[in-house]
């Protein structure tokens, strides 16, 4: 799932890089100050049709590339074809800024936000979503979604433990995290620059002292710095170095499918990516079309179109494009608490990987 990865650039000064996004100082200050805003009370899951037929009208904010979010529209259309839709694309750092910008104004002018999990969070602890338990979420993967209805998962990745098949023998592979501080690692290792959410996750399960314990360990086998998960898994494909505990799953799977000697493994249970989520403003002016769209996409019928742009829906009825993914026992994260402590998780990552701050 590129597009949920920014493009990778120096950093601005007063910058931090959050889930890949470069987010300029004023934009944290700028959600600090508006964390203070009060929750919405929820709304009930119900039958919206009759009101969304007055509203008539969806404004779609959405990070994800144009031609997904597009079929994905074009089904929704098709069902609900009174319903006028408004789309604005932009990276996830600028739909921040514009939407923290038009709630200082008092302006309300998104109805339902399609966006990587960190900027969802990012409002949700801004007090900016209003929380719709849509009936749709009960088949939903618990790992990609809130307890309150806030935010739910459309379509995700996950991040696997891959090798190259002609340098790592079957018996040989890892098979829980800390194997990889086994002498045969040292120096065949590779991660990318920004694994600050396998950190995260890492300190999650194995607890805050014992995961920074590992890390430090991980950390002394040296390993080999890349940017990019694309190019990590293309390094592995050619022997540069012998696996590698971030790759796409997609990634892995089609070159093994293509013949390069790469295979993967999941060690469990695994953290998902972040992923791209529907959520609906806590002042959406259409809130019924609102509802009416996060229903959708959170239907099979949704979730089938989701199949078919080869993304990993979320629903657990629904088949996943890479199979064996169905049957990776997953994570459950506190993300409250990743959005509380990811900017001193990502500046302990660094300080630990030696990288620069």
């Amino acid at each position: 799932m590129d597009e949920i990865k920014a493009f990778q650039r120096p950093e601005w000064p007063g910058e931090k890089t959050v889930n890949g996004f470069r987010l300029s100082g004023r934009v944290l200050i700028l959600a600090t100050t508006l964390i203070g805003l009060s929750f919405a009370p929820p709304m009930h899951a119900q039958e919206p049709s009759g009101n969304a037929q007055v509203e008539k009208k969806l404004v779609l904010y959405h990070s994800p590339n144009v031609p997904d979010t597009e079929r994905m529209l074009a089904g929704f259309r098709k069902k609900y074809p009174f319903v006028e839709v408004e789309t604005y694309r932009a990276s996830g750092e600028k739909l921040i800024q514009r939407i923290t910008t038009e709630a200082r104004a008092g302006k309300h002018l998104s109805d339902a936000y399609l966006l990587s999990g960190f900027q969802t969070w990012l409002l949700k602890s801004m007090g900016m979503l209003l929380p719709y338990p849509s009936l749709e979420r009960e088949k939903v993967l618990a790992a990609l979604k809130d307890a309150d209805g806030y935010w739910t998962g459309v379509y995700w990745n996950l991040e696997v433990l891959a090798y190259n098949t002609k340098l790592v023998r079957s018996a040989e592979v890892p098979k829980a995290w800390e194997d990889l501080l086994a002498p045969r690692w040292k120096g065949q290792i590779a991660l990318e620059e920004e694994d600050v959410d396998w950190y995260t996750a890492i300190l999650q399960l194995m607890g805050e002292e014992k995961g920074k314990e590992f890390m430090r360990g991980l950390a002394a086998q040296r390993p080999q710095i890349r940017v990019g998960h694309t190019l990590l898994a293309q390094l592995i494909g050619a022997g540069e170095f012998a696996l590698a505990p971030t790759i796409r799953i997609h990634q892995a799977e089609t070159m093994r499918l293509k013949g390069a000697p790469i295979e993967w493994t999941a060690i469990e249970p695994l953290a998902p990516n972040p992923p791209i989520s529907v959520s609906i403003p806590k002042n959406a002016a259409h809130p019924n079309v609102a509802r009416l769209f996060t229903d959708f996409v959170l239907s099979r019928e949704g979730q089938m179109i989701v199949y078919q742009l080869n993304r990993n829906p979320s629903r657990s009825d629904v088949p996943q494009p890479v199979p064996r993914a169905a049957k990776i026992r997953l994570m459950t994260m506190d993300y409250d608490l990743v959005v509380k402590n990811y900017s001193r998780h990502a500046n302990e990552f660094r300080q630990i990987f030696s990288l620069r701050q």
